[in-house]
């Protein structure tokens, strides 16, 4: 009983979501930003004067700062170039001390005899394994 108490009260929804629909009158009118900057401009020639001499100013930076560049490259690409280069040799230099240390303890006599006979049991183990399966198979 009291479940269908609680089904009374409340809205149906899709009588709800019908009632919240606005009307095509009491829409808000469109904003239409190209007529309002149109209008914005009409109002005001001189903003048309500051648009075009801040452009003329922002460009003569940048060509200003192109030069700069064109200018500072050749002076700092050397220094810049021998500071790849002697980061590159660090990190060769680096890498080869651990690498030393793997080749000499290859070049043990030892360690390639040892290596041989490991191939050679793993191989003989791999061929008695099938062996073994081709008898199970068959049997």
């Amino acid at each position: 009983m009291r479940n269908d108490r609680r089904e009374d009260d409340l809205f149906d929804e899709v009588r709800l979501r019908r009632a919240l629909r606005l009307e095509a009158a009491e829409l808000p009118p469109r904003m239409d930003l190209a007529t309002i900057a149109a209008q914005a401009e009409a109002h005001r020639p001189a903003s048309v004067f500051a648009a075009l001499l801040s452009t003329a100013v922002a460009g003569a930076a940048a060509a200003a700062l192109a030069g700069l560049v064109l200018v500072a490259l050749p002076t700092i690409a050397p220094a810049v170039a021998s500071e790849a280069f002697d980061a590159a040799i660090q990190t060769l230099a680096r890498a080869a001390v651990p690498a030393s240390a793997i080749l000499a303890a290859a070049q043990q006599p030892g360690i390639p005899l040892a290596a041989t006979f490991a191939l050679a049991v793993a191989v003989a183990y791999e061929y008695t394994q099938r062996r073994e399966r081709a008898r199970a198979v068959s049997s």
